[in-house]
């Protein structure tokens, strides 16, 4: 066997018996790769899998009839919060970027899948040049760690991060930040980085990492939360992370609270700000947790927006 089949195996293993998520995991994963191209740029989606959220969780102190309503404004029924998860691979130039790295195998067993699908796809770890990560919950973060190994799995990478994340999740009392059911996580996310905090490097918001990929303030769902926006050939992508999470309430309901959000009042703002971007500007959204493959473009409606997929 060689070391990579033992690396998948392992990997296999572990995501079919680890599982420190405080919600269900039944959702099932849709298909493993998607491309498209960017003027000269190259995007690649892979799916880590799928998740299913519990509403109470996601919008707390919304009723399940306000939600019903909500999703028959555009003409959808709801069925319950299924939340892909969608990983952006950026080839422009000489780089290629990583935007997340997924869940890894120790956060739910439905998550954890992208490393071995970016291997089968032929992207080599070794090819990614940098490694953004947008911010540090685990569907994020946890993925970027070698479960056999300890360090990263993009050893010739930069990691890059915002000052403002890193020192929040750095601080060794980070778990006595979050609600009592997400202190495991906190710890978990907190050891994790510990690991690579020598390898981070911290990137500001409005900085371009690479020729026409621009690191976008969407602070608030987490303290220095971050959004990637390509430009190349006159088209734009705005690679939104968790800014806008959500396919339906995101867009119908920008002011709601959502449950993960640090920051509540901020979090909304910043949904503001993008969704009317994004309309103006006419560019092209990726959402991590969209509908597989997580396209799509926004438009006005009403005083509120949607989004139109594909």
């Amino acid at each position: 066997m060689s070391i990579m089949m033992s690396r998948r195996a392992a990997w296999a293993g572990l995501s079919a018996t680890a599982s420190l998520s405080p919600w269900p995991t039944h959702a099932q994963s849709p298909p493993a790769v998607h491309k498209l191209k960017l003027g000269d740029a190259e995007i690649v989606i892979v799916s880590d899998g799928a998740m299913d959220v519990p509403a109470a969780f996601v919008l707390p102190g919304q009723d399940k009839g306000t939600i019903e309503k909500t999703f028959a404004t555009v003409g959808q029924t709801f069925s319950g919060f299924r939340s892909e998860v969608n990983i952006a691979i950026v080839r422009i130039g000489k780089e290629t970027i990583l935007i997340d790295a997924g869940a890894g195998p120790d956060f739910m067993p439905t998550l954890g899948k992208a490393h071995e699908r970016m291997e089968a796809a032929g992207l080599n770890p070794e090819a990614i040049t940098k490694v953004l990560l947008t911010h540090a919950h685990p569907d994020h973060l946890w993925g970027v760690i070698d479960p056999l190994g300890g360090d990263t799995l993009f050893e010739k990478a930069d990691h890059l991060m915002t000052a403002a994340e890193f020192d929040h999740w750095m601080n060794p009392d980070v778990h006595t930040r979050v609600p009592e059911a997400f202190q495991g996580i906190a710890q978990g996310t907190h050891r994790r980085l510990k690991t690579i905090a020598s390898r981070i490097k911290t990137v500001a918001p409005g900085a371009e990492i690479a020729p026409g990929v621009e690191i976008v303030d969407t602070a608030g769902h987490t303290p220095g939360h971050v959004s990637v926006l390509v430009r190349s050939g006159g088209q734009q992508l705005l690679i939104g992370s968790d800014v806008l999470v959500q396919s339906v309430i995101s867009f119908a309901e920008p002011d709601w609270h959502w449950g993960p959000d640090m920051d509540a009042a901020k979090a909304a703002a910043a949904r503001r700000r993008i969704l009317d971007r994004l309309a103006a500007e006419r560019a092209q959204l990726l959402g991590y947790h969209f509908p597989w493959p997580g396209l799509g473009r926004v438009e006005k409606a009403g005083t509120a927006y949607r989004l139109v997929q594909g």
